[in-house]
């Protein structure tokens, strides 16, 4: 006759079945957290060349953020979408699915958008899109009409942002747009509870460890970018800030040659 286990030895098999279980979860949700990062660059990319086309058939023009109400889906996710055919490659593979076509702002009672308008990779508007007047961070004239840039226009498009994951508070949708001068100063150690514009990139920092997130660039392509390309500013931890004012902002975005990859909101380079 076979010999039973005894409880000792019962025991011992499940400590080691948790031992186990402890050691290979993590590393089961870290291969499962970069096949989603690595789907999202994927689709980033396909986002890039999406631009370079609609560029391509509009004289250079570069693809304008959005045109009319966002009840309707009037957006550059709108004008994109006939080159790459796929909604699912404007969302973060990082975040949940986003269902349906009109999207509540819990935040906004009332207000509801069409998905085009609340994707999570979104476009930089000053920097990449369009350009306002005024020569300089310090006097930027945004009561001039915006102009579209030009695809040839950039100094060096393998350098300047145009695409980026954001985060709207901890919603799993965010906002089509972000505005470089205000998203490349953000408050490093701390999240947005509601809307904040300063916020909308570096809070994606909650999916992306690092971190680094994925950019789609005014050349085409597809890269990591990382803290190096924000100017620092702690709540919790004044003297580890960059910058505490706009004009040590302004300085130090000049120290760091920052805005090859933000873009001059007054400048159409």
């Amino acid at each position: 006759m076979r010999k039973a286990f005894t409880l000792i030895e019962l025991l011992v098999v499940i400590a080691i079945i948790a031992i186990l279980a402890a050691i290979l979860f993590p590393v089961f949700a870290q291969a499962k957290t970069a096949a989603k990062v690595t789907a999202t660059i994927s689709g980033v990319k396909q986002i890039a060349l999406g631009l370079q086309m609609y560029s391509t058939d509009y004289d250079d023009v570069v693809v304008h953020d959005y045109g009319t109400s966002y009840i309707s889906g009037d957006t550059w996710v709108g004008d994109i979408y006939p080159y790459v055919k796929n909604r699912e490659i404007f969302f973060d593979k990082t975040l949940p699915d986003i269902k349906g076509d009109d999207i509540p702002d819990p935040f906004f009672p009332g207000f509801v958008y069409k998905w085009q308008w609340v994707t999570n990779l979104s476009l930089n508007v000053d920097g990449y899109s369009r350009h306002w007047g005024g020569n300089g961070c310090m006097n930027i004239d945004w009561n001039v009409p915006s102009q579209q840039r030009s695809n040839t226009s950039f100094e060096d498009p393998a350098q300047r942002l145009a695409v980026a994951p954001t985060r709207y508070a901890g919603l799993s949708w965010s906002w089509m747009r972000f505005y470089g001068i205000d998203a490349s100063w953000p408050t490093m150690d701390r999240y947005a509870t509601d809307w904040s514009w300063y916020q909308l990139i570096w809070d994606a920092r909650r999916q992306y460890p690092g971190p680094r997130f994925p950019g789609a660039y005014a050349d085409g392509h597809a890269a990591k970018f990382g803290k190096e390309k924000f100017i620092a500013y702690y709540a919790d931890n004044p003297s580890q800030s960059e910058a505490t004012t706009y004009a040590q902002y302004c300085q130090k975005m000049d120290d760091k040659k920052l805005w090859q990859f933000w873009g001059r909101p007054w400048s159409g380079d």
